[in-house]
């Protein structure tokens, strides 16, 4: 695995594990939340804000950032996983590309 990717790995490894969502004040604040879900009778809950994200009230690209940093939580270790299973079925191949 590349120097790159090892670094990629430990940022995941390190960052608030669990789902991520987003909230939305209603006036152009998005805030990227570990773990949100409604409990009944409290509400929606979370463990935390991740990051906050200030807009204009309708600002898609406030809206498409949050939601991009919110799905990188889970969108980034499939990516990792899947290099992984791909640099795995290229070190079966030998140089010509036929399987070993």
């Amino acid at each position: 695995m590349s120097d790159r990717i090892e670094e990629i790995r430990a940022r995941v490894d390190a960052a608030t594990p669990g789902h991520w969502g987003t909230s939305y004040d209603g006036k152009g604040t998005y805030t990227v939340e570990a773990q949100p879900r409604l409990i009944p009778g409290q509400g929606i809950v979370n463990e935390g804000a991740i990051a906050t994200l200030a807009g204009e009230h309708g600002d898609e690209q406030t809206y498409s950032n949050a939601r991009f940093a919110a799905h990188a939580r889970e969108d980034v270790p499939f990516l990792l996983d899947r290099i992984a299973q791909l640099e795995a079925l290229l070190a079966l191949q030998t140089p010509d590309g036929a399987s070993k």
